[in-house]
């Protein structure tokens, strides 16, 4: 029956976007939110199809994200350069992302959340094509969960906008669906349209606290990545 359902969403085209380190799909936002006072520290591994022009080479990052007053969330994720090129880890590029919900999903109405990937950039402030910012994107995300029984229906979307030269796009409409099944309700399978490419995966979280990721980039590239949750 699980393979009939994930057939089916990648025909017609959860919790986490940790490829940057925040809350949403594999890489496309959704408005849902961790718990008030959630730390997150993990990272991801990135193919080289996977990450901008400027990364011509596989590499990973690493981020620290927190949720606090229930409706903010703010997340420091570190991009590597060089690792395989150099032969050793020389730099990485830091980017801040920042994400606040207005309007917490109810019974007849979908959660909404105002982002923003990479919002800050030193460089930026000289000048906007020189600017890092190699994942800024603003964005406007909707969330609506489904019950079917004991299985979990997720449909999101969102609305896109670039704020970087070196962010491609195809379309400024991403989105997909997430489900969750009654006899592993930590599991979720996941398929979207990350507005450039179509992607599916899963992710699990283990003893509460253990979460591990994994997903196929335009259906073929492997994209993996973990990280450890606590309440403080």
């Amino acid at each position: 029956m699980l393979g009939a359902v994930v057939l089916l969403l990648t025909s017609s085209f959860i919790n986490a976007q940790t490829t940057l380190g925040v809350t949403g799909l594999l890489n496309s936002p959704t408005a849902e939110m961790s718990p008030d006072k959630t730390v997150k520290i993990g990272g991801n591994f990135l193919p080289k199809q996977f990450t901008t022009d400027t990364w011509d080479y596989h590499t990973f990052n690493f981020f620290i994200n927190i949720t606090f007053l229930s409706f903010v969330e703010v997340s420091m994720n570190n991009t590597a350069f060089d690792l395989w090129d150099a032969g050793y880890f020389s730099n990485v590029d830091r980017s801040i992302s920042l994400r606040l919900r207005p309007l917490k999903e109810g019974k007849y109405w979908p959660s909404v959340v105002i982002g923003s990937n990479d919002v800050i950039s030193t460089a930026s402030l000289v000048s906007y094509a020189q600017g890092n910012k190699y994942f800024g994107t603003h964005y406007i995300a909707l969330t609506k969960h489904f019950n079917f029984g004991e299985n979990s229906l997720g449909l999101h979307a969102a609305y896109n906008i670039p704020v970087s030269v070196h962010v491609m796009q195809k379309f400024p409409i991403s989105g997909g669906v997430s489900f969750s099944p009654s006899f592993l309700k930590e599991l979720n399978i996941i398929a979207e349209y990350d507005s450039r490419d179509f992607n599916i995966g899963a992710n699990v979280l283990l003893f509460k606290h253990l979460y591990f990721q994994f997903f196929m980039n335009e259906l073929k590239y492997p994209v993996f990545g973990m990280h450890v949750q606590f309440a403080i």
